[in-house]
């Protein structure tokens, strides 16, 4: 199922100095993972005590599936070819899969949906159609007292006001695209800029996590 296409054309950007890959039409069959996956149980993120207090649930719905299947392994050693960095595990299947309820709390006129660091280079896949503006957004932080969204605090303050960041690069979103970037380096986030994912529909993507190797 996540066999990726024979023919491709890898696109390279460059902010600053760092490699960011493009790939159209990533997937040959998308569709079918898009129907796999939405078939799957993908619970809220993050609800164990340790990660309370939380308005996960409440104001917005952040979810993940975390499947294990092989199937996955070649598309992780593919990317891994292009980016060199190490592979925390060949059969990780993990998703973004989010939603927003229509609240003074998600306030995205003024703030940004959590801007984060990764361990090392971050691939993602969008499997929205008709999507072309949520993409990701690459930000460098204005205040060097301004700490970036951390794994407890990513539910109880996800918003961040625009004014403390600059925004470096937008990666747009296209059905079946994948974009990497290094996700260790810059703080990123999804780009939550309309009311797309504001009623039924989630923001669907999959995820590639890599380490670095120093």
């Amino acid at each position: 199922m996540f066999e990726i296409k024979e023919s491709y054309e890898v696109g390279v950007d460059h902010l600053y100095d760092s490699p960011i890959y493009t790939i159209d039409d990533f997937y040959q069959d998308p569709d079918s993972i898009v129907r796999y996956l939405m078939t799957q149980d993908a619970p809220l993120w993050k609800m164990e005590e340790e990660y309370q207090p939380s308005h996960n649930g409440i104001y917005f719905e952040d979810r993940k599936h975390q499947i294990e299947s092989s199937e996955i392994a070649s598309a992780y050693y593919f990317l891994q070819s292009i980016c060199k960095q190490n592979i925390d595990c060949l059969s990780d299947i993990d998703t973004n899969v989010t939603r927003f309820k229509k609240h003074e709390f998600n306030d995205y006129q003024y703030h940004y949906w959590s801007p984060h660091t990764d361990s090392g280079y971050t691939a993602i896949v969008y499997l929205n159609k008709n999507d072309v503006e949520s993409g990701t957004n690459l930000y460098e932080s204005l205040d060097p007292d301004n700490e970036p969204v951390d794994e407890y605090s990513e539910h109880y303050y996800p918003w961040r006001p625009k004014e403390k960041y600059r925004l470096l690069k937008m990666l747009k979103p296209k059905y079946n695209r994948m974009v990497m970037f290094d996700g260790g380096r810059f703080l990123h986030g999804a780009n939550i800029c309309n009311d797309d994912y504001f009623g039924e529909e989630y923001r669907l993507n999959q995820v590639y996590f890599f380490e670095r190797s120093y």
